[in-house]
């Protein structure tokens, strides 16, 4: 005989929003217990996710054309690095990482330009890492 099924659809609000928040499933089923006196494992809540099509990243990100022309705007027109883009962004109430923009950025064709000074910084630090790299092989030989 299966089991009977556990309506969780008038407690869908509350577990969306726990999981939103980041709160693991196995602490939503305790919330659930306590608050409601309502016995769920860890599993039928990840299934309810599945099932109701809620997941913790969002995947709208690399198709969403309106996040795309916001963000060629902000790189074109106000040239803000990906920090202030990032902070508008989420005021605007998109969920996108740094390092989503930044691949977003790169494949839009947006690269960003490095100052001259910051150029030649970059470039001396790397040839500082060249020479001890170097110097730490002939360590090794020797």
């Amino acid at each position: 005989m299966p089991r009977q099924q556990i309506n969780l659809d008038p407690y869908r609000d509350v577990i969306i929003t726990l999981f939103h928040h980041g709160i693991s499933s196995d602490s939503i089923s305790r919330t659930l217990e306590s608050c409601y006196n309502i016995q769920v494992k860890e599993r039928t809540i990840q299934s309810r996710l599945r099932q109701w099509g809620i997941r913790k990243r969002h995947q709208t990100t690399t198709g969403d054309e309106a996040l795309h022309a916001r963000i060629k705007m902000l790189f074109i027109q106000d040239r803000l690095t990906d920090k202030a883009m990032l902070d508008i962004l989420h005021q605007e109430g998109y969920g996108i990482s740094e390092r989503t923009l930044r691949r977003l950025r790169c494949k839009l064709g947006l690269h960003s330009r490095v100052s001259e000074p910051e150029q030649h910084q970059e470039q001396d630090q790397m040839q500082m890492h060249m020479i001890v790299s170097h110097s730490r092989a002939e360590e090794q030989l020797v």
